[in-house]
């Protein structure tokens, strides 16, 4: 017998004990033999590992190898950085050290790896070139002036309004939307790529829109539809202070972790859960666009002071991405649930929507936590230990939460972003 990672199972090989899933749901007993959708089924419920007959034997030289000794050296250096990200956090919250160790294991393997990545002197010489232009002063722009600068360049697609108008018809039917969906041929391979990638990891593949629309339900696709049209609407946002595409990695986690981190509770809808994430930094972009220079002095304030980015953006503008977010999604008319996530993800308790904005908000704080690229800055946006208490998210479920995160991500992300 012996414990093998839900990454190395293989068809043919028999479940030593019984399998259960996130929230303790039973999947499959022992003397299970596994094949390709019993595999697919364990890791959509969040399996990480499950005890195989003969398990032990199973597993690979490369394996070991991955899951090697890490050196002092990488030990000592993870825990510099992760110290730092984490200053001044409330790391008495018995959530925040169980993410914390996570945090110090993966950035010690990542630096290993050679896969972790601190800002290089040359870009940081940048910023301070850049900020030293800057004459902005808190109170001179609102986020309603970056905005209004900002919408000339950003084109957000009718076919999202086309959506809503057909879902207020009280006849429509899963077919007419899916025709809508379709016209949009980019969009609609999006759509049929994320649903059969393991962000969903349904046991069969879904071939049309009109079935996606059943499984899922048009109110969750239209929300989908929503947030991949808003990604796609910033393709021409110019790479002045950071490289966008880390910048939609960073936004891609939180949503991802938004979403997982939702299915730990009841009654939620997961899709507007990972829009909420995925769309709540994209106020970066357009007070990058707007003012360069004062975005750079942001980034340096964070870096000197050791606090996050929203508040050195406070201190600079008079404001957040958050709130610039917000007032481009109210510009939209984007509908007023996700709007308040965005703007209360880092004000959880204020929001109308506490819990769906507090899980933003813890999802926003891992994803910083979680990067292995420094492209902004790494401090970690104040934790609030009432936002555990309001989603009731048990520390133990971290675990299970990030092996599905590491399972969706890259494909996600690829998704997305194609033809960035």
């Amino acid at each position: 017998m012996g414990k093998l990672s839900i990454d190395l199972l293989q068809s043919g090989m028999v479940l030593q004990d019984e399998v259960r899933g996130m929230k303790g749901k039973r999947l499959f007993p022992a003397g299970v033999e596994l094949d390709e959708q019993k595999i697919t089924i364990l890791k959509a419920w969040g399996v990480v590992e499950a005890d195989i007959i003969g398990g032990a034997r199973e597993i690979s030289r490369q394996t070991q190898l991955e899951n090697g000794p890490v050196t002092d050296e990488a030990q000592r250096l993870a825990k510099r950085y992760v110290t730092q990200a984490f200053r001044g956090q409330e790391v008495g919250s018995s959530f925040m050290r169980q993410f914390k160790l996570q945090c110090m294991k993966r950035t010690a393997k990542a630096i290993r790896n050679q896969s972790f990545s601190v800002m290089s002197a040359e870009t940081m010489r940048d910023l301070y070139d850049q900020a030293a232009k800057s004459s902005l002063r808190p109170g001179m722009v609102t986020p309603q002036n970056v905005v209004e600068k900002q919408l000339e360049l950003i084109s957000f697609p009718d076919i999202y309004y086309e959506i809503v108008r057909e879902l207020e018809f009280p006849f429509t039917t899963s077919r007419r939307l899916a025709g809508i969906v379709s016209k949009d041929t980019g969009l609609a391979a999006r759509i049929l790529k994320l649903v059969n990638s393991p962000f969903y990891g349904f046991p069969s593949r879904i071939e049309s829109i009109e079935r996606a629309l059943t499984i899922l339900g048009s109110n969750e696709l239209t929300t989908l539809t929503l947030g991949l049209s808003v990604v796609h609407s910033f393709l021409g946002v110019p790479e002045t202070v950071f490289n966008v595409k880390d910048f939609w990695e960073y936004a891609i986690s939180c949503g991802i972790l938004s979403r997982l981190l939702g299915a730990q509770c009841t009654d939620l809808m997961e899709e507007r859960l990972f829009v909420g994430g995925l769309l709540q930094p994209v106020g970066m972009l357009l007070m990058i666009s707007y003012d360069p220079a004062s975005m750079c002095k942001a980034v340096l304030l964070s870096r000197k002071k050791g606090v996050s980015l929203p508040v050195a953006e406070r201190a600079v503008f008079g404001f957040n991405h958050a709130e610039v977010g917000a007032t481009l999604l109210e510009s939209w008319n984007i509908p007023e649930t996700l709007t308040n996530i965005v703007r209360h993800c880092y004000t959880p308790l204020s929001s109308p929507l506490p819990i769906d904005s507090s899980i933003v908000h813890l999802a926003t704080i891992m994803a910083t936590g979680l990067r292995s690229k420094d492209f902004c800055t790494y401090h970690l946006p104040d934790f609030f230990q009432a936002t555990v208490d309001e989603t009731k998210i048990s520390p133990s479920a971290l675990v299970p939460i990030l092996s599905q995160y590491d399972r969706q991500l890259a494909d996600t992300h690829e998704i997305l972003t194609d033809g960035m």
